[in-house]
């Protein structure tokens, strides 16, 4: 019976650390915003004797009976809105399991390698694959709110979860490096572009006055998506623990691949899917949603709350006037600046690692990449996220700028040795993970009721500075080495500094 015990706890042993892992990140993120202890909604005033003056002792009762009723629906309603935020938390974990692609890129079968398949030499085009879903989420994230005014945020969420899992499960078996970034890059970009903001969107409106948190909350599933699937990816791959040889694993490193991809796949289906149903507004929000209605044979009719609401609502600005504003493009050239490098280093520290001696260790680069996820790219996106909610904006983003600038000059140096090359790449995340977190809770602040439909656009920021790094870094390698390469996304992150700084 023992021996059974022990051979099972060793079979399902990534499996139980999966769903624990999961456990902590939801109740961590959503902690900040757990509905209070429910407090009475009237005090009784003067004596407490309901001895006598004929009919006070009933009509304190029935007070005290009434507030108890609207202290647990209020505690009811903030349950929901936190629920909303832990399935975000969901969706965001399977969303950010693109950042896995920084330690899946070293496992990838050779025909998955280069364009023209096996064939090929210098970095492997595999690395454009985590840019492409960037890009592909930028195309994606205009759709999302479009389509959460006539779908509503669940059947939008749902929507991006099915794209998501189904590109990646049908990648597992692709022939070539081209077809399997249509499915893994494009079609699961895209699914992440329609659901990425749904829970940010739904949050904002169940805690209209805490929107860094709210943020902060959402996306820190994002950065600890790789924490969890970087070591799952790796034992399912790589179950051994072989070291690559010049860069090439064994034959049966690669031969695992189709199988890992599907797992995963499904992993992230499963996830986002359940996410999605946790979604909803409070009772408050006055939309309606005519396509939701069509689907469920209702026939579209504003409620008269709907139709008061856009009676009272103020004529603002257009999207394209607020887009084409100068406020736009310095907070498009502020993102720029400082994802460049924290993309750059989230997408390559594994490549990078494999090409220094001292740093040559499968299994050591892939407890980087999870360390860097959870205490890099999830905290930072969580701390940011709050931080800007307590000393504003600017206070925030300037010294992650200073801070990451700093440790960007310094990399080359500090990957002589496993630890300080640890640090460093937890440091870049955790800076790239603010980034991500600052600004579309700031599009919300300055925009307002259009910060969703802005932030769709100014994500393209994102989407630039993930294809600007390889191809900008392949071209420095070359005439400069990886001191170069690393000085100038250090400059880069010191420009977005000093345009923060510079402006209103």
């Amino acid at each position: 019976f023992f021996e059974m015990s022990r051979r099972r706890s060793r079979h399902m042993g990534p499996m139980r650390s999966l769903f624990v892992a999961l456990s902590v990140v939801c109740l961590t993120g959503a902690a900040p915003l757990a509905p209070a202890a429910a407090r009475p909604a009237l005090r009784l005033r003067g004596g407490g004797n309901s001895g006598g003056g004929g009919g006070g002792g009933s009509a304190t009762l029935v007070a005290a009976r009434g507030g108890k009723r609207a202290a647990a629906a209020e505690e009811e309603a903030t349950a929901r809105g936190v629920a909303g935020l832990v399935g975000g938390i969901l969706i965001h974990l399977a969303c950010g399991s693109m950042y896995t692609w920084g330690n899946l890129v070293s496992y990838a079968p050779p025909h998955l390698k280069y364009w023209a398949g096996a064939v090929g030499s210098g970095p492997a085009d595999a690395q454009l694959v985590l840019p492409l879903i960037l890009v592909s989420q930028m195309t994606g994230m205009p759709l999302g709110p479009l389509l959460e005014k006539k779908l509503g945020p669940t059947l939008t969420a749902l929507l991006g979860a099915l794209m998501m899992g189904i590109g990646v499960m049908a990648a597992a078996t692709a022939p070539s490096l081209a077809s399997f970034c249509v499915c893994y890059a494009v079609v699961f970009g895209l699914g992440v572009g329609v659901a990425y903001q749904m829970p940010i969107i739904a949050g904002g409106r169940w805690f209209p006055a805490k929107k860094g948190v709210v943020t902060g909350s959402v996306v820190t599933g994002m950065g600890a998506s790789a924490f969890l699937f970087n070591l799952l990816a790796t034992r399912l791959i790589n179950p051994k623990g072989l070291n690559a040889v010049g860069g090439v694993f064994p034959a049966e490193v690669y031969a695992n691949w189709p199988h890992a991809i599907r797992t995963l796949g499904s992993l992230y289906t499963g996830l986002a899917v359940c996410g999605a149903l946790l979604q909803s507004n409070p009772s408050s929000f006055a939309g309606a949603y005519p396509w939701r209605d069509a689907l469920c044979g209702k026939r579209h009719a504003p409620t008269p709350k709907a139709r008061k609401a856009v009676a009272a609502a103020p004529g603002g600005p257009s999207l394209p006037s607020l887009v084409f504003a100068p406020k736009f493009a310095v907070m498009w050239l502020m993102i720029l600046g400082s994802a460049v490098g924290g993309l750059n280093v989230a997408g390559s520290y594994k490549t990078f690692g494999l090409k220094q001696p001292q740093l040559n260790s499968d299994s050591f680069l892939t407890v980087v990449g999870a360390l860097s996820a959870i205490f890099g790219n999830a905290a930072g996106r969580f701390f940011f996220g709050a931080l800007s909610d307590a000393i504003g904006f600017k206070a925030s983003f300037v010294p992650l700028t200073l801070l990451q600038g700093t440790t960007l000059l310094s990399f080359p140096a500090l990957a002589a040795s496993r630890l300080t090359f640890l640090l460093a790449t937890v440091a870049m995340l955790f800076c790239m993970g603010g980034t991500f977190a600052l600004f579309p809770a700031q599009a919300m602040r300055v925009y307002g009721a259009s910060g969703a439909s802005v932030y769709s656009i100014m994500f393209t920021a994102f989407g630039s500075a993930a294809l600007l790094g390889p191809i900008a870094s392949n071209a420095l390698l070359q005439r400069g080495g990886y001191p170069l390469v690393f000085s100038v996304l250090g400059l880069c992150s010191f420009g977005s500094a000093a345009l923060t700084l510079a402006s209103q």
